[in-house]
């Protein structure tokens, strides 16, 4: 498989994780209070998750983009606005602050897992995103990939994810809440900052046709 597309699938699932969302205040909150495992045991829920929305995302557009190539263009536009709300969410996120979650009872690092993984298969917006942004791996020209490659692509999104929220976890079970809102507020302002970064990319070709219109 293409090595550049094995980074780009990584680099979704950097993405799609790094947002200071549900899972990624859940999986702080938990390292911090009860320890890196079940820290880790809502990371690992939620990255496969991710893993399972990219693959039937990605299976879904590549089968779309062999009956329309015009499917692209609206697919692009839909993502790049998107993004871009997704973008002002995280920035509305660092002027509101973090929120901490309530103590649980002891439950087993697999029932995390589970209940991780299903906040994460439940939220529409997750498929939404990994629907739109899986078809951004494909080199120029690619409408297809075998379902193989798409399996690992799927993986690797899942490990990007993982390794982002294991970092989260880690962090959160040294400092414990002793890290300021401050630099979480600045995390969320950075990821808002990307997201919109993102979207306009997106909507490049958007803007190319509107001012070739104009003229």
């Amino acid at each position: 498989m293409n090595f550049s597309i094995l980074i780009r699938c990584f680099l979704i699932g950097v993405l799609a994780s790094s947002s200071l969302g549900p899972i990624f205040v859940l999986t702080f909150n938990r390292g911090a209070i009860y320890g890196f495992l079940r820290g880790f045991a809502t990371a690992f829920g939620a990255c496969i998750a991710d893993g399972v929305y990219f693959f039937l995302g990605l299976v879904g557009v590549l089968a779309i983009l062999k009956e329309s190539e015009k499917f692209m263009f609206f697919l692009d536009t839909i993502g790049g606005i998107l993004l871009i709300l997704l973008g002002i969410y995280s920035l509305r996120k660092a002027r509101q602050g973090f929120v901490t979650i309530k103590m649980e009872g002891k439950i087993s690092v697999f029932l995390t897992a589970g209940k991780s993984f299903l906040i994460t298969i439940l939220n529409p917006l997750v498929f939404l995103f990994f629907m739109i942004i899986g078809v951004q791996i494909l080199p120029e020209g690619i409408q297809s990939l075998t379902l193989r490659q798409v399996f690992f692509g799927s993986f690797v999104v899942a490990l990007g994810s993982l390794s982002v929220l294991c970092m989260v976890s880690l962090i959160a079970s040294f400092v414990g809440n002793c890290i300021s809102k401050a630099k979480l507020r600045f995390i969320s302002f950075i990821t808002g900052l990307v997201f919109i970064g993102v979207g306009i990319y997106l909507l490049d070709h958007l803007f190319m046709s509107l001012i070739q219109i104009l003229r």
